[in-house]
């Protein structure tokens, strides 16, 4: 079968191999491509012969092949095959024969073997791409990210005069020029300059068609640029999903952090969760909002601050608006951009503010999730649980995204305190907006816990209410408390044992409030400023309440999705190994397509060995290699690349005796024995009046709360879940130190001073 460029069905481009399913996809949108044909793998000599003979023998022709991965993510079988140029018709049946037989090569079976392409690399997954030759003037390649770093600011390109064969095999010397990626720049050689600016914006339209940096290589024919091939920068690749190979960093130069996004993933994420999350991040932004090194979750500041700066936001601006979300950057630290896309960004958001509802009219909120679950668990068969996903569970998360992005105001999270402060003071401030908050959903959890022990609300009630709150809620593979028959009578044991009186505390900590409002009112009797100080509280109230609610019901819509997975694991008979799959999998299982279930093995295979790392450093800039980190007897766990950049070498954690500082979490100051626990499940070890040191804290953290004498983590800022819930029942708490648990030991007597955001030993200096 051969087929013109423009006549390749959606079903047929997978068997046009790596070079010509990208000439397809390329011609089809509409980017100016030299028309051409694909040879399907199995044609033979004489059906090409016989196809040849009606072609016009006014131009020449280039033959080339087009292996099923060649040029694509995995591997590009760069010079492996034989490229045939400049063919007369009546020679395009033995170039053809030429091409197919150059399969068989000493050089491709290397390079198949290396990169493990298996029969991908043979004559039997080969087709041929037969093309009108296109007589270059110059010819190059443009990489459309930088190959080492991966910064997307910059693109970089080559050429030389005549066939880029010459710039390949080094025959001629090759000019070099650049496109400033942010605001377009054209630097180079002025022979090109007058077909720079097309060649730009096909290359700007290559990477938007694949998402990802690319290869691209080019001609100027007649003063028009034709686009010859385009194929993915194999070294920049973020993701292999048949293995679950997952490093963010080698796709791009980005700034990452776990602070907030880490304090919610606190393991790595599996394989159908991390698809899931891709998904929504799509929905928010764009795929790369959070980010994965192994498994473990990033929140990817370089998308952020990129979007900022496409929607109009100055660049300043919009890094002091990262560094109120993932805590203050350090010195001479700037976050890398890259260009995005305005009207993209636009689409999204108001795709998301305004959900389709379904063909059948179904309109869900978050609330809906029973009902929803009944039509899960009542699901008989395959067939079935596939179409409710398309006409149920869709429209259910869809409408919860929709819910959640117009749910809540974040303004007011940002800036308010220091605004209080302004208004009377550091100290007064601190004290006022310590208790503001009454009770949102994060407390919860605790408080009910308090209410069921004593008899106030049913264990059922509190299951109700409580039961999908976990350290771990947002990770699809594990159960939620709910699932569990004797939930939560063993928390309640603990709880009536421990002796804390919850409540208590947090009426202590109101009547502190109270008291600051008084003072307030004593130092300041001016009714607009009291006004003005009402108006601040107010609406960072219900900031604050709104966010903690949408979390705790955006929680549901993995409720949803986790049950939807168990009942398909069920109907398909594999199990947990539907964790092990990514969602469009999961959908193609269920009606009937078992191929993606070859990859289980490795995918967990890898993903067992992701749940054995350290926690990677709170910051990342740049490339990230885990293994080399592990490794390095000296390697830091608060930053990475940060040294670097500023000259000062990569290693070397902070000195014992040195400060630990992070952000001032909660106010008070406490000493006391250190404990430090790097998971919840090691929570019993914590002893009441222990100063609790750990990576990071969430909801699920939050019922050993009340033991702790205070409250230390790596990962933080003063929007965190530790800083919050500390706030309002008094502990002291200092967040986002990058290196706690690596300075601090188990018995260690330290001072935790919550106001300052230091960590001191008593007989000595600060930490």
């Amino acid at each position: 079968m051969i087929l013109a460029f423009e006549r390749v069905a959606d079903e047929q481009i997978m068997m046009c191999g790596g070079k010509g399913a990208s000439l397809v996809t390329m011609v089809q949108a509409g980017l100016p491509v030299p028309e051409g044909y694909v040879v399907m793998p199995g044609t033979g000599a004489q059906e090409v012969q016989d196809f040849a003979a009606g072609l016009s023998d006014g131009c020449t022709y280039a033959v080339r092949s087009s292996a099923l991965n060649e040029d694509g993510a995995d591997a590009s079988f760069a010079g492996a095959y034989e490229t045939v140029t400049d063919v007369r018709r009546d020679d395009i049946a033995s170039a053809f024969s030429k091409v197919l037989s150059s399969a068989s090569s000493e050089r491709v079976a290397r390079y198949t073997e290396a990169v493990n392409a298996g029969e991908a690399g043979t004559g039997a997954g080969i087709a041929v791409v037969i093309q009108r030759f296109v007589k270059p003037e110059m010819a190059g390649v443009v990489f459309t990210s930088d190959v080492i770093t991966g910064s997307a600011a910059i693109m970089t390109g080559n050429y030389v005069r005549g066939e880029g064969e010459l710039l390949v095999s080094g025959a001629s010397d090759a000019e070099t020029f650049t496109f400033n990626n942010m605001r377009y720049a054209y630097d180079g050689p002025e022979d090109l300059r007058r077909c720079a600016k097309k060649l730009y914006k096909c290359c700007c339209y290559i990477k938007e068609i694949y998402q990802r940096p690319m290869d691209i290589e080019w001609a100027v024919s007649g003063g028009k640029v034709y686009i010859l091939q385009a194929r993915p920068i194999t070294t920049l690749r973020r993701v292999n999903k048949d293995t679950y190979d997952v490093n963010s960093s080698r796709a791009g130069e980005y700034l990452l952090t776990r602070t907030n996004v880490g304090e919610i993933f606190m393991r790595p994420v599996s394989p159908v969760t991390f698809s899931v999350l891709e998904v929504i991040s799509s929905k928010l932004i764009q795929p790369g909002f959070i980010d994965y090194i192994n498994g473990q979750a990033y929140m990817n500041l370089s998308v952020i601050c990129s979007a900022m700066v496409a929607l109009g936001v100055p660049e300043k601006t919009a890094y002091s608006k990262i560094e109120e979300l993932g805590g203050k950057l350090p010195e001479g630290v700037t976050v890398p951009i890259f260009p995005m896309k305005r009207r993209e960004i636009l689409r999204r958001i108001f795709a998301l503010l305004r959900p389709k509802s379904s063909k059948a009219g179904k309109g869900y909120t978050l609330a809906d999730y029973p009902s929803v679950l009944d039509l899960i668990h009542s699901a008989p068969d395959c067939a079935s649980l596939r179409a409710l996903y398309d006409s149920d569970i869709i429209p259910y998360i869809n409408g919860g995204l929709g819910a959640i992005a117009k749910g809540v105001n974040v303004g007011p999270l940002f800036g308010t305190a220091s605004k209080v402060e302004a208004l009377c003071g550091e100290d007064l401030g601190r004290r006022i907006m310590a208790g503001s908050l009454g009770v949102i959903d994060s407390m919860k959890p605790l408080l009910l816990l308090e209410d069921a022990a004593a008899g106030r609300i049913t264990g059922e009630e509190y299951a109700r209410q409580c039961g999908h709150r976990h350290a771990n809620e947002m990770e699809l593979s594990c159960p939620y408390p709910y699932e569990d028959p004797a939930f939560p009578a063993a928390l309640i044991e603990e709880h009536v044992r421990s002796g804390v009186d919850v409540h208590a505390m947090k009426k202590a900590q109101e009547e502190e409030y109270r008291a600051a409002l008084r003072e307030f009112d004593e130092r300041f009797p001016s009714a607009s400023k009291r006004r003005r100080l009402d108006k601040l509280l107010a609406r960072f109230v219900k900031a604050n309440e709104d966010r903690e609610r949408v979390r705790s019901e955006g929680v549901r819509i993995f409720v949803v999705l986790r049950q939807f997975l168990l009942k398909a694991g069920t109907l398909t008979g594999i199990g947990d190994d539907i964790f092990m799959l990514y969602i469009d999998e999961v959908l193609a299982l269920l009606g009937g397509d078992r191929s993606a279930l070859a990859h289980v093995p490795a995918r967990r295979a890898n993903y067992e060995r992701y749940l054995g790392y350290p926690n990677f450093p709170n910051l990342i800039l740049g490339r990230f290699d885990p293994d080399k980190w592990v490794a390095d007897p000296a390697r830091r766990s608060d930053a990475y690349g940060v040294a670097e950049r500023r000259g000062e070498g990569g290693s070397g954690e902070s000195d014992p005796g040195s400060c630990v500082r992070g952000f001032p979490g909660a106010a008070g100051t406490v000493t006391g024995r250190a404990r430090v626990i790097y998971d919840i499940a090691e929570a019993e070890s914590l002893q009441e009046g222990e100063i609790l040191v750990t990576t990071a804290t969430n909801i699920g953290w939050t019922v050993i709360f009340p033991r702790a004498a205070a409250v230390v983590t790596d990962i933080g800022a003063p929007l965190s879940h530790a800083a919050i819930v500390a706030r309002e029942f008094g502990i002291p708490a200092v967040v986002g130190c990058g290196n706690a648990t690596t300075v601090i030991k188990t018995g260690d007597l330290i001072t935790v001073d919550g106001a300052a955001g230091t960590v001191t030993r008593p007989e000595r200096t600060i930490l």
